[in-house]
């Protein structure tokens, strides 16, 4: 955010007489624009929702779900090849309920020695599995190869610790894991 050097002026003497009238807190110039802010979103949220009928927050959540295909995660050799390859499902899947409807793949990231993603898979169903006591990813068919492996590039192997989400298609041009939008 860039502000002129008069609006700076005025939001630190704002801040330094609001400091020395309060008894329970300084105002930084921070807190003063992060205030002001979070108003003025509060208030357009509203008038939006009065006035338009346009929910923002819901309007947001739409954009993020939808934005994603492909959800990412982190396994040892192992459980790759037991779980992923040959039962042909994940566990645990930690995916939010919001997300749920948009995925339609899976990849995994595999830890040393393979360091990489070098699969995903079409995701037949998400559900939670009472025996299991968690959510389970049902694949539709056997994993398949990605054209080239993604390995961490400049990325730290704890960078794949939890859930990832992108695109397949930003799977598929990747060499890297810094290559990949992850959103």
């Amino acid at each position: 955010v860039y502000l002129d050097e008069d609006t700076l002026e005025r939001i630190d003497a704002i801040s330094r007489i609001f400091s020395s009238i309060s008894d329970t807190r300084g105002f930084s110039r921070n807190t003063l624009i992060e205030t002001a802010i979070d108003k003025f979103l509060q208030d357009s949220e509203a008038y939006l929702m009065e006035t338009q009928g346009i929910n923002v927050a819901s309007m947001i959540e739409d954009e993020r779900s939808g934005a994603t295909d492909t959800v990412v995660f982190a396994s040892r050799e192992d459980g790759f090849e037991r779980v992923f390859m040959n039962e042909h499902r994940w566990y645990p899947c930690r995916v939010s309920d919001s997300r749920k409807p948009h995925l339609k793949y899976i990849a995994i990231y595999r830890g040393q020695p393979v360091s990489a993603i070098t699969h995903y898979a079409k995701i037949e169903s998400i559900r939670d599995d009472p025996k299991l006591n968690c959510k389970v990813c049902y694949l539709d068919g056997a994993p398949i190869e990605l054209p080239h492996k993604i390995s961490l590039g400049e990325k730290d192997s704890c960078f794949f610790v939890g859930t990832k989400y992108t695109t397949l298609e930003s799977l598929m041009n990747a060499t890297k894991a810094d290559e990949v939008k992850f959103g």
